[in-house]
């Protein structure tokens, strides 16, 4: 009968030792990245099959810079390249939601759903 009891408390008290060990779960603390209208550098640039993963940033025309021009030295607004935050955009080709109509040696003219904005370029101090 002893050895019984023995058997008996040396099953249960190790697993009670057990239980009173294991760690505490923590509620896991969910991170969300912010990528202020730039493409999330987390996510990938290529799926598993292969295929290349496109991203087209949307921005409101607050939100847009012009930092540089190119231009074919010519004022007819033809040719040239234009720096979008960041971006080199030319004429006739979409920024976003927008379509470069023209780019001047000063300004980028362009348009959204028959609506006509002009981005001009900052002077320096």
């Amino acid at each position: 009968m002893f050895l019984w009891l023995l058997l008996f408390v040396g099953m249960i008290v190790p697993q009670v030792v057990m239980a009173a060990e294991l760690p505490v779960p923590v509620a896991e603390e969910v991170f969300v990245y912010d990528a202020h209208n730039q493409r999330d550098p987390f996510m990938p640039l290529v799926t598993a099959g292969g295929a290349i993963v496109m991203t087209e940033t949307s921005y409101t025309l607050s939100e847009m810079v012009l930092e540089g021009v190119v231009t074919s030295g010519s004022n007819d607004g033809q040719g040239g390249m234009a720096i979008i935050n960041g971006t080199v955009v030319e004429q006739g080709r979409k920024f976003g939601a927008y379509t470069v109509e023209k780019i001047e040696e000063d300004k980028v003219t362009l348009q959204k759903e028959g609506q006509i904005s002009v981005l001009r370029l900052k002077k320096e101090e």
